[in-house]
């Protein structure tokens, strides 16, 4: 027996799956209502992504692009909660969720696919807001979400009492 290559693939494993463990740092969560609670609780911003997913693949590219890069994990993990609001065309969704993504839609003015905005949980106001990849690149979205987040982030460090630090 092989006793070098045993060894290689235990260590190939190994790789493979801490590898997996790194680029999974963050999660996406299954409704709008967990996304603005676990958001408040953490002080963090919700990133909603709007999609397409069994059909448009401009958000198959972000998916492939950005979502799953160790640069957009690690800034996910640390800044924000994940939310997909999901249109499928051949899928069906529960009657509760398509109709929290339709109001979603609607509150953020979303009539293409894919898009992404950037709120802050409490009232959800608006810190970005991407409709489509035209002109731009999945490089250049996750440099924008990163200067967005050097310019709020004043703004979403609180003091022990819950209040704005000064």
């Amino acid at each position: 027996m092989d006793r070098g290559g045993t060894e290689m693939r235990t260590l190939l494993a190994w790789v493979l799956l801490i590898g997996a463990v790194l680029v999974s740092g963050a999660e996406w969560v299954s409704s709008y209502r967990t996304a603005k609670k676990q958001a408040i609780a953490r002080n963090k911003k919700i990133l909603i992504f709007f999609s397409g997913s069994d059909w448009c693949e401009s958000g198959r590219v972000l998916n492939r692009d950005l979502f799953r890069t160790r640069s957009f994990q690690q800034l996910a993990s640390e800044k924000y909660i994940l939310y997909n609001a999901d249109f499928p065309k051949y899928t069906k969704l529960g009657q509760e969720q398509e109709d929290s993504n339709k109001r979603l839609a609607a509150r953020y003015g979303v009539h293409r696919f894919p898009a992404l905005v950037v709120v802050e949980p409490k009232y959800g106001g608006v810190l970005v807001k991407q409709i489509g990849l035209k002109g731009t690149t999945p490089k250049m979205l996750l440099d924008k979400l990163a200067k967005i987040e050097a310019e709020t982030a004043q703004s979403y460090r609180l003091t022990k009492k819950g209040q704005p630090a000064r």
